[in-house]
């Protein structure tokens, strides 16, 4: 069993909220807020080092990430959408750590408070069995995040189209799909976060 050197996980925070109205990063969540939570999941978990990619003007954010053990990497200008973020945050993690091929990545929106450590840590033990496949949680036929992908994707992800996303190499590259209890969900609408935040209760 060959173990990834490293794990790298990319957050992209860059986001406008359209669907939601107002911003939802930082909106309440148990004790915390959402971005706080999702950061806390990932610290929790096995994986190596975090990145989070926000805008450049959103000192809110900085100022809520800056007690936190994570790389912040200040966008300028804001991506135009999450494959612009997570080709900053691989730019970032190449430039500070030059990563081998044995490493991987991993990426999950920052609006997903109910992702869960134990989820990313059995993303992160299967690519230690299968190196250099991507792999996906499922459950119930539902694919979800974390997506783990081996460093040797990264040029692929600079090659996609301006209107490829990530799950373009899924397609081209059939993951491994790992089933799981749980499937973190994102927030997209005051229904969804109110509902969320019921089944805290």
């Amino acid at each position: 069993m060959t173990k990834p050197r490293r794990s790298f996980a990319i957050i992209p925070a860059c986001g406008e909220s359209r669907r939601m109205g107002t911003d939802k990063l930082l909106l309440p969540w148990s004790d915390s807020t959402i971005l706080e939570t999702v950061i806390a999941a990932w610290q929790k978990s096995e994986a190596d080092h975090i990145f989070v990619v926000i805008p450049q003007e959103r000192r809110d954010l900085r100022n809520v990430l800056q007690n936190l053990a994570v790389h912040v990497i200040a966008a300028d200008p804001r991506p135009a959408d999450m494959k612009g973020s997570i080709q900053l945050g691989l730019q970032a993690i190449e430039s500070r750590f030059s990563p081998t091929q044995d490493d991987v990545w991993l990426v999950a929106p920052a609006d997903m408070p109910t992702l869960s450590s134990r989820t990313i840590n059995l993303v992160l033990r299967e690519a230690e069995r299968h190196p250099g496949r991507i792999v996906v949680p499922i459950n119930s036929e539902k694919r979800g995040h974390p997506v783990l992908l081996p460093w040797s994707c990264t040029s692929d992800v600079y090659a996609l189209a301006s209107d490829q996303g990530i799950n373009a190499l899924l397609a081209k590259s059939p993951p491994l799909l790992v089933p799981v209890e749980q499937l973190g969900n994102d927030v997209d609408t005051p229904a969804q976060y109110q509902s969320l935040r019921n089944n805290l209760q």
